[in-house]
């Protein structure tokens, strides 16, 4: 249904963002998901992600 990214700190050539995931299952019933993902500077690449509560 919808996802948003937002920007949450940074250092040592990292930063995090906590990206926001919702979605409805077949009984329409509404899920949110959120999570921190870091990701490397100079690769672009994402290195880490972890579940917040």
């Amino acid at each position: 249904m919808r996802w948003s990214v937002q920007y949450d700190n940074g250092g040592m050539g990292h930063c995090w963002s906590r990206v926001a995931l919702s979605w409805q299952d077949s009984g329409n019933r509404t899920h949110r998901t959120h999570l921190m993902v870091r990701s490397d500077l100079s690769s672009r690449l994402v290195s880490g992600i972890r579940t917040e509560a």
